[in-house]
């Protein structure tokens, strides 16, 4: 695909500087620019980012005084948002790589108690298990296995090797990405008579519209309740979500982040990589952890916390900064010591008593 400048400005509603018959065949980035495609700059204040760049066209921000602009490119393009333009510009000129035959395969193994949607599509060796629910435009791929009585809503996209466990729901535009599993037992033993026994785990898996979740990431069922993701939410690729866990609308679950049984958080909520929340805890709406923060107890609405065990932001970065210190305190705290022992001995010598005797004399 191809389009000049002039159509790409109407295409974002954008204003258009320089010449309009510029032609674009592909996007690039910032950082590796390439002849004929189109890139953005988010802040006005760092134009001189764009001075050696080989894009023939530039995304701008409204506030940014093209006038003073030096550049290679031969158009500018001021809109809005220019990142969000940019975006849509990504998905005009760019395929999806994870494409799918639509239909089903015929290596799929579909049970006829199944009922599919209208557009769907299977891909090689995937299984879907009795009783299974799948709405419009679902996309299952490559070695999908979908358990008995899985609910699918609308525009579910399902890559290779997930695995759904039976009685699972994934509501509209659901994401699930590679060998992710959702359903899975809780980890929940009792210990009885010297030895651990297995409890029984017979809630569901709730992802509500919108949910993606990244790869390798496992989401366990409830022993009764259901585990529950709420809309909008995303998780990053190698998250745990444990048995119970009722996620609110709309959170952002980075990278590692383990949250222990029955947590419970607010809608807005953000965890950095590596955190890890202790069962049964509520984390506030619109709370924010710092990655590795580790949780012990609930957290209020609108907090924003860091460290093990996760402190308000301001009194963690206190802590860390007097930690920093240490070596430098460490050393001080020896001289002081070396200092005070001299001056202990000296203290006891019975030249320096004598001394002392005679200034009181």
């Amino acid at each position: 695909m191809t389009l000049t400048a002039a159509e790409i400005a109407q295409l974002v509603e954008g204003t258009l500087h320089g010449n309009p018959e510029t032609n674009v065949c592909d996007v690039s980035s910032l950082k590796k620019t390439r002849p004929e495609t189109i890139t953005f700059l988010a802040d006005a204040r760092e134009t001189h980012k764009l001075a050696e760049i080989q894009a023939s066209v530039v995304l701008v921000p409204e506030n940014c005084d093209v006038s003073k602009v030096e550049t290679p490119a031969t158009a500018l393009i001021q809109t809005a948002d220019p990142f969000k333009c940019w975006v849509a510009l990504v998905e005009k000129f760019r395929s999806n790589p994870e494409s799918l035959a639509a239909g089903i395969d015929p290596s799929a193994q579909v049970d006829p108690t199944a009922v599919l949607g209208s557009d769907v599509s299977v891909g090689p060796n995937a299984i879907i298990g009795a009783g299974c629910q799948i709405g419009d435009r679902c996309r299952i791929h490559a070695g999908v296995t979908l358990g008995p009585n899985v609910v699918l809503g609308d525009d579910v996209e399902l890559h290779p090797k997930v695995v759904i466990y039976g009685g699972c729901v994934l509501k509209n535009r659901v994401g699930v990405h590679a060998n992710s599993v959702i359903g899975a037992d809780g980890f929940g033993y009792r210990f009885e008579a010297g030895q651990f026994v297995k409890l029984p785990h017979y809630g569901r898996v709730i992802l509500e519209d919108d949910v993606e979740v990244g790869a390798c990431s496992t989401i366990d069922r409830g022993m009764i309740d259901d585990t529950v993701i709420g809309q909008g939410s995303k998780i990053d690729n190698q998250v745990m979500i444990a048995h119970n866990c009722e996620i609110g609308k709309h959170n952002i679950v980075v990278s590692q982040v383990g949250l222990a049984g029955s947590v419970t958080t607010g809608d807005y909520c953000r965890f950095g990589g590596q955190v890890g929340v202790a069962d049964h805890v509520h984390i506030g709406e619109k709370s924010s952890l710092m990655a590795r923060s580790g949780v012990y107890k609930d957290m209020p609405a609108g907090d924003t916390s860091g460290g093990s065990p996760a402190l308000p932001v301001d009194e963690w970065k206190k802590i860390l900064m007097a930690t920093l210190k240490l070596p430098e305190l460490r050393q001080t705290v020896r001289q002081m010591q070396k200092q005070i022992a001299r001056v202990e001995k000296q203290a006891a010598s019975p030249a320096a008593a004598e001394e002392q005797v005679s200034k009181a004399a």
